[in-house]
């Protein structure tokens, strides 16, 4: 009966514990370091001790109280011998806690390693190596095929007769000149028929200018008559 009650004990302390997220492996760190901050409060009380009884050492040897000077130096060496075991234990603490971190790390790497390799193979499930062979089996047909095409391409453009496409570019351009030119106005092609003027006769010519040359000088010889006009009004 004792038995089931401690161990159904144990049992809701362990699911206490999943519960709170707390492992055994952290109450055991945790234990350490708390065993630790004790030793090394204890090595400080320790320095403090021999440093007093190394005191009263001195102050008896001045007082020629030899004999207690000698006890108060014992007292010392054991204090120091006490501080010693106390180091041992320490670095063996420290020792352990260095022990259980590099345990830990290593164990949360393998963590993560294991998960990834998993991951790894679930990948590896969803695209098998069949299935990439018969992907590049596919994309190597599709280039074979689309490189017979271009070669296909290729010697069809080659069979056409070069010459016959040039001859054919010249007629057209041929055309196209002829077509601007008659676009054009056309320049004329007769010279213009010249329209002959009747001569004047040579007396008339002379009479004409002396009838002119009359009635100029009468003109100018009334001129002064009118400016007199003119000044006397």
């Amino acid at each position: 009966m004792g038995n089931f009650t401690s161990s159904s004990k144990a049992s809701s302390k362990a699911k206490a514990s999943k519960q709170s997220g707390i492992t055994d492996l952290d109450k055991t760190i945790l234990s350490l370091k708390t065993q630790r901050n004790k030793l090394n409060e204890q090595m400080k009380l320790l320095d403090k001790r021999a440093d007093q009884q190394q005191q009263v050492a001195r102050e008896l040897l001045k007082e020629g109280r030899k004999d207690r000077a000698l006890l108060a130096l014992k007292k010392k060496k054991l204090t120091l011998m006490q501080q010693t075991a106390l180091s041992a234990h320490l670095l063996n603490l420290e020792g352990m806690l260095s022990n259980i971190e590099t345990s830990k790390q290593q164990a949360s790497l393998f963590k993560v390693l294991q998960d990834g390799n998993e991951q790894l193979k679930a990948m590896q499930k969803l695209v098998s190596v069949a299935d990439v062979e018969r992907l590049m089996e596919d994309t190597a047909e599709a280039q074979a095929y689309q490189d017979e095409l271009n070669r296909a391409l290729g010697q069809e453009l080659s069979g056409v007769d070069i010459g016959a496409v040039e001859a054919e570019m010249e007629a057209l351009e041929a055309e196209e000149a002829a077509a601007a030119a008659a676009a054009m106005p056309s320049a004329p092609t007769k010279r213009p028929v010249e329209v002959e003027l009747p001569s004047v006769p040579a007396a008339a010519r002379v009479q004409g200018t002396g009838a002119e040359g009359t009635g100029a000088e009468e003109e100018a010889e009334k001129e002064p008559g009118r400016r007199a006009a003119m000044l006397a009004a």
